[in-house]
């Protein structure tokens, strides 16, 4: 059985909105070609009608270096546009990946409170409520432990094990590396 996906759609609202403005900027670029081509032979022909006849030996030697040109400007105008549509719309991705990237380090050290603001027009938002909900679980189950590290040192006192107190102290030197603001 083929498990592979056949259309990878992870967030389908984003992505079909980044495909429309793709196809949005395609439209553009193509409709810029055409006016220019149509302008460009509009002159062309019209200028160089009547002496067409004397540099040319039919209508193809006259429009193959005019629609050249205009290919080669069409290339560079598209590859331009494109790039910085590329360039605008991957910041909307590549930021709060980065963000994300740099709080999971500083979760990864211990540190479950890092400041993780995503601006509102920013994709995964979602994700980083997400983030937000992990780490209030993961202060609130490090409290729960505190506070059962507690009563097993009030139990202790009266035990005076020495094993569980190791055990104890084992067990705060670890919550105690966590940090997160209360």
């Amino acid at each position: 059985m083929d498990n592979r996906r056949r259309i990878v759609m992870i967030n389908k609202k984003f992505q079909m909105t980044l495909i429309a403005k793709f196809l949005a900027v395609n439209i553009m670029v193509l409709l810029i070609f055409g006016v220019l081509l149509y302008m460009f032979l509009n002159s062309e022909l019209e200028a160089n009608l009547y002496s067409a006849h004397v540099t040319y030996h039919n209508i193809k030697e006259m429009l193959f270096p005019i629609v050249i040109t205009l290919s080669a400007l069409n290339i560079f105008i598209s590859s331009t546009f494109i790039t910085i549509f590329v360039l605008y719309a991957s910041f909307r991705i590549a930021g709060p990946l980065y963000r994300f990237d740099a709080a999971i380090k500083e979760i990864n050290q211990g540190n479950l409170s890092p400041l993780l603001v995503l601006r509102e027009k920013d994709e995964l938002c979602a994700c980083s409520e997400s983030l937000q909900d992990m780490t209030k679980s993961l202060i609130s189950m490090t409290e729960k432990g505190r506070s059962i590290s507690t009563d097993l040192q009030s139990i202790n006192e009266s035990l005076k094990n020495d094993q569980l107190a190791e055990k104890i102290n084992e067990i705060n030197s670890i919550l105690n590396g966590i940090k997160y603001k209360k």
